[in-house]
């Protein structure tokens, strides 16, 4: 990921091995930091869920995990 503040960004999975699809992450964590950066309220964080991908297309499960944990305790 990158430094706090700004648009994270994900490893991708390795191998064989299953991620979040990456389409799903990306649009939203745009559609998070588009409602911070409006004022509005962010969508629920918890109940996010996103298509799984194989292989160097989806994201590191654990990752996003680890950042939308960390993003809804500094929003809750």
């Amino acid at each position: 990921m990158t430094t706090e503040g700004a648009r994270p960004q994900f490893r991708h999975t390795r191998g064989f091995a299953q991620g979040y699809a990456t389409e799903d992450v990306d649009a939203f964590v745009d559609e998070v930091f588009n409602a911070l950066a409006s004022g509005q309220p962010a969508p629920n964080i918890v109940s996010a869920r996103f298509g799984v991908a194989r292989g160097r297309r989806g994201y590191d499960m654990e990752e996003v995990d680890l950042f939308l944990d960390e993003l809804a305790t500094g929003l809750g």
